[in-house]
C-alpha cells in the first residue's frame, strides 16, 4: 500500500482558535461579536492572537497556521479519490516500523476519523515516523507542540522540528518556521530570517506564505490590503486544501466581505476543512446545522461536530456542546457531561464557562456544593469581562465569610500561575 497517498484526504493542516467571546446560551448559535471576532487577520500578527478582550490563550491564531500532514498537491476539486484507509493494515505496519504508515496513523487520530480525536496517539505515531525523518511526521508534529495539542507547549521543540521538515523542502514547515521567527517563537526573532523563509515558500506557491509577503509590502506601502485582495489570497490557499484558509473564506462568504454573499458557498468550504479536521470549520459547521444555516437543520449532526471541536480542545465548541447536554438539544439532557465540558473549557480560561462552572458549584448540580469554588470561578469569568459572573460574584460573596473570599482568591491565583 501507498502509505503517503492513504490518507491525504482526510490530512489535518490547520488547529487555530479564533479571538473568543462569549457564546450566546440560547441555541448555542453565534453571536454577532462572535462572528466579528472570528474575521480573518489583518495584521502582521501571526501566532499571538488577536483579542478584543481578554481571552482564551492561544499560541496561534485562526488562519494564520496550518496544521497536520502533507497537502493535496492539485486543486481539492481535481484532487483524485483518496484510497480506502485499512485500519488494521496500516496499524500493524506502523507497530513494524514502516514510517509512511506511522504518519498515517497519526493523521488518523489527530483528524478523528475513527469518531473520536484522540490527539495523544498521534502524537506517538508522529514522533516515531518524525524521528526517523518522516518530514509530514515533523511538520506535524512541530504543530501540536506549538499549539501544545495533547501535550504541553513547547516553541523550542516545534522549531526544531519545523527547521527540519523545512530543510526538506517542506513548504508548509517553511511557511510555518516563517511564523516562529517573526514572533521570536522557540527561536530569536529575526524578520529577515522569517522572510526567508516565507520566500522559500512563496516560491513552491504556497499561498499563504504568499499572502504574508504581500501583507508586508503594502504595510511597507501603507496601503493595507483590501477585502477583495484577501478574499483571492484565502481563495487561492483554499483550493490548494489548506484548511485555515478553506475556514476563512467560507467565514468571508458567510459575511459578504470580499466577495458576494453566499451561505451554500459558505457551507462548502466550511465542510472541506471540516473534512479536514480544522476545529473552527467543525465548530462553524456545528452552528450551520444547529441553526439551519444553508442547510437542513439537524441538531444530531450538530452534536456529531462539536463533539469533534471539542475533543480537539476547542473551547468554544466544548461551551456550546456543554449548553446542548444542558438543553437536551440532539442528546439525552445531562448535566454531568455538561459539567465536564465546561471543566475543559474554563481550563483554557472561556469565561461563559467559568461562570457556568460557579453556578455547578454554588448550587451543588453534577459536583459537590462548593461556595468557596463557585466564587473562585466566577472571580475568574468576572476577570474576564462576563458582567453576569460579576454580578454573581457580588451576590455570592454576601454569603461568605472575609477567610473564604481569601481561600477563593488564593484558588483563583494558584490556577493561573499554572496556566
Amino acid at each position: 500500500m501507498n502509505w503517503s497517498n492513504a490518507f491525504d484526504y482526510a490530512a489535518l493542516r490547520s488547529i487555530g482558535l479564533m479571538t473568543l467571546i462569549l457564546a450566546v446560551a440560547s441555541g448555542c448559535g453565534p453571536t454577532e461579536e462572535q462572528r466579528e471576532a472570528d474575521k480573518p487577520p489583518h495584521s502582521n500578527r501571526v501566532i499571538s492572537m488577536v483579542r478584543t478582550r481578554r481571552s482564551v490563550p492561544d499560541p496561534i491564531p485562526a488562519q494564520e497556521h496550518r496544521l497536520l500532514a502533507q497537502p493535496n498537491r492539485v486543486p481539492v476539486e481535481t484532487a483524485p479519490p483518496a484510497p480506502t484507509f485499512d485500519f488494521e493494515t496500516t496499524k500493524a505496519a506502523a507497530e513494524a516500523g514502516d514510517i509512511k504508515a506511522q504518519t498515517a496513523l497519526g493523521r488518523y487520530y489527530a483528524t478523528g476519523q475513527g469518531g473520536r480525536i484522540n490527539m495523544p496517539e498521534a502524537v506517538k505515531w508522529f514522533q516515531a515516523a518524525a524521528e526517523r525523518g518522516e518530514s509530514q511526521a515533523q511538520y506535524n508534529l512541530g504543530v501540536i507542540l506549538a499549539q501544545g495539542i495533547g501535550v504541553p507547549r513547547n516553541d523550542q521543540e516545534a522549531a526544531k522540528w519545523f527547521y527540519e521538515a523545512a530543510q526538506q523542502g517542506d513548504h508548509w514547515a517553511q511557511y510555518s518556521l516563517g511564523v516562529m521567527y517573526a514572533n521570536g517563537l522557540g527561536v530569536t526573532a529575526d524578520a529577515a530570517g522569517a522572510n526567508a523563509w516565507f520566500q522559500k515558500a512563496a516560491e513552491q506557491g504556497d499561498a499563504m506564505a504568499q499572502l504574508r509577503l504581500a501583507q508586508a509590502a503594502a504595510k511597507d506601502a501603507n496601503a493595507p490590503l483590501t477585502q477583495e485582495q484577501l478574499a483571492a489570497f484565502y481563495l487561492k490557499a483554499a483550493e490548494q486544501g489548506y484548511p485555515e484558509a478553506q475556514a476563512s473564506i467560507g467565514s468571508m462568504y458567510a459575511k459578504g466581505r470580499g466577495v458576494e454573499q453566499d451561505p451554500a458557498e459558505a457551507l462548502k468550504w466550511y465542510s472541506q476543512a471540516a473534512d479536514q479536521g480544522d476545529p473552527k470549520a467543525l465548530h462553524w459547521m456545528a452552528v450551520s446545522y444547529l441553526n439551519g444555516d444553508g442547510v437542513t437543520k439537524d441538531l444530531e449532526q450538530a452534536v456529531q461536530l462539536y463533539t469533534k471541536a471539542a475533543d480537539a480542545g476547542y473551547p468554544l465548541s466544548q461551551y456550546n456542546l456543554g449548553m446542548m447536554y444542558i438543553l437536551g438539544q440532539g442528546v439525552e439532557s445531562s448535566e454531568e457531561q455538561a459539567f465536564q465540558l465546561f471543566q475543559k473549557s474554563a481550563a483554557q480560561n472561556f469565561p461563559a464557562a467559568q461562570r457556568q462552572l460557579g453556578s455547578f458549584y454554588e448550587s451543588g448540580r453534577a459536583t459537590a456544593q462548593d461556595l468557596v469554588e463557585a466564587y473562585r470561578w466566577y472571580s475568574q469569568a468576572a476577570a474576564n469581562g462576563d458582567q453576569e459572573a460579576a454580578q454573581a460574584m457580588k451576590a455570592l460573596a454576601q454569603r461568605l465569610a472575609p477567610d473564604q473570599i481569601k481561600e477563593a482568591e488564593a484558588r483563583s491565583k494558584a490556577s493561573g500561575a499554572q496556566r
